[in-house]
């Protein structure tokens, strides 16, 4: 039921509507403008003003973002609307689908929904209802769009979520093979006392910092000293700065605290500021993280993937035997 000329026919539709953004964000919702019918489902209508109840959000956002960018809004506009009208298409296929196998929704379950949304987003019902009027839309067109959208949660759970696994072996083989996204850079476990100068004295901090160090390397506790000298945050914790990667530290840092091997002790490095003392007391290579530490992570990205690919396939399984037309 679909052809390119007659989807390219309705996305112009949507385009040419989409000036009127450009002016205001309020105008995306106005009554006023044509409500074109663009698409047909069964026997439901897919208007201009759908799109436009959609996307508004957005779009105020990206009036805010690029309103003295006219030809980006423009675009932005135009990409948003054209996949909101997808989407449309995608949510009344799957109303169809859940209406056709004799599904029903008590109103109950909507009127939770609806208190569940005015504590989550605004916070009482008078908010709701100057956010819904602002936006050109009545409380009945808003609670048939929460209808919606419990049915189609609830039968996409039922097709697709119920019915996604991933197994170790999975996990395994996409670790492997990505090994470079879970490379972890080269670290160090520092330690640092640093002393600002004394004003009108740059000698008195790296002096004092010299006898610190000269105490440190006959026996004394380098976390012992830091915990009174350190002027910074890490004092308490004896300047401990715990793992870092060269990015943490300013460049000239680095490159000291990178040269050291593990127990070893840095020169004093006497900088604009102030004199630094670091010591090193571990050095981990790049390496890629082990698989137990990001076995989450990874499973959590299969199932992502799982679900789009069964997502998609189950919404071509509907557009196969359902009735579409654009406009």
């Amino acid at each position: 039921m679909q052809s390119t000329n007659r989807l390219n026919s309705t996305f112009s539709l949507i385009l040419t509507l989409a000036t009127f953004v450009v002016t205001s964000p309020r105008t995306v919702a106005a009554p006023e403008l044509l409500n074109a019918v663009v698409a047909l489902v069964f026997e439901t209508p897919i208007t201009v003003d759908d799109i436009k109840i959609q996307t508004a959000p957005l779009e105020e956002e990206l009036f805010r973002q690029f309103n003295r960018e006219p030809a980006v809004l423009q675009q932005k506009v135009n990409e948003i609307r054209q996949s909101a009208l997808e989407t449309l298409i995608e949510r009344e296929l799957i109303i169809h689908e859940f209406e056709s196998q004799g599904y029903a929704i008590p109103d109950s379950v909507i009127d939770e929904q609806i208190q569940d949304r005015i504590r989550r987003q605004f916070g009482d019902s008078l908010t709701l209802t100057k956010t819904l009027q602002a936006r050109g839309i009545t409380k009945e067109t808003y609670r048939k769009g929460i209808r919606q959208q419990v049915i189609v949660d609830a039968l996409t759970a039922r097709n697709v979520n119920s019915v996604v696994l991933v197994s170790p072996f999975e996990i395994e083989r996409y670790y492997q093979e990505n090994l470079e996204t879970f490379q972890q850079e080269e670290r160090i476990h520092l330690r640092m006392i640093f002393m600002r100068h004394l004003q009108g004295d740059e000698t008195a901090a790296p002096k004092l910092l010299g006898e610190i160090r000269n105490k440190i390397s006959e026996g004394a506790s380098f976390a012992e000293m830091a915990s009174v000298y350190h002027d910074g945050s890490q004092r308490s914790d004896g300047g401990d700065w715990g793992w870092v990667e060269r990015s943490v530290l300013r460049e000239d840092l680095a490159e000291v605290a990178f040269s050291l091997k593990e127990n070893e002790m840095s020169d004093v490095l006497i900088r604009d500021e102030g004199a630094y003392l670091m010591q090193v007391e571990e050095h981990r290579t790049a390496e890629p993280r082990a698989l137990t530490e990001v076995r989450e992570e990874i499973e959590k990205t299969l199932l992502a993937e799982e679900r789009n690919r069964l997502q998609k396939q189950w919404v071509d399984t509907l557009r196969k035997k359902g009735f579409i037309r654009y406009y």
